[in-house]
């Protein structure tokens, strides 16, 4: 009876997986140029852009601006009201930075270029 049991449960396992319908996939098509692709106009190929960032400082110090996630993008020494210029380039897919300066950090957003920020005591 535990053998009827068990072939009738296997049998009935056997007979749900193979009723699956099996769906003919279309094979891909081959692009063997640039020229086959369908890209649309709007596309940007570009990985990375230029921010260009103006700081002053209230102090001499060192002011380090990073990735939101803490990658350092590049480091400068501010000298005191005098405004410091710098081209970053950054990934395409990054919107804003941060600006660490004498204990302060700060977060700047990716809108309009130029930016500029003076550092407040």
């Amino acid at each position: 009876m535990k053998k009827l049991f068990i072939l009738g449960i296997l049998g009935l396992g056997l007979a749900l997986v193979s009723c699956r319908k099996h769906f003919d996939t279309p094979k891909p098509s081959t692009i063997t140029t640039m020229d086959d692709m369908s890209v649309p106009t709007t596309f940007d190929w570009k990985t990375f852009k230029d921010v260009q960032i103006t700081l002053t400082g209230y102090a001499n110090g060192i002011v380090e601006v990073t990735s939101p996630k803490g990658a350092i993008y590049q480091k400068a020494f501010l000298s005191t009201g005098m405004p410091y210029t710098m081209k970053l380039t950054v990934p395409s897919y990054e919107t804003s930075a941060k600006l660490n300066y004498m204990g302060q950090s700060i977060t700047i957003e990716f809108g309009t270029q130029p930016i500029n920020y003076v550092f407040n005591p």
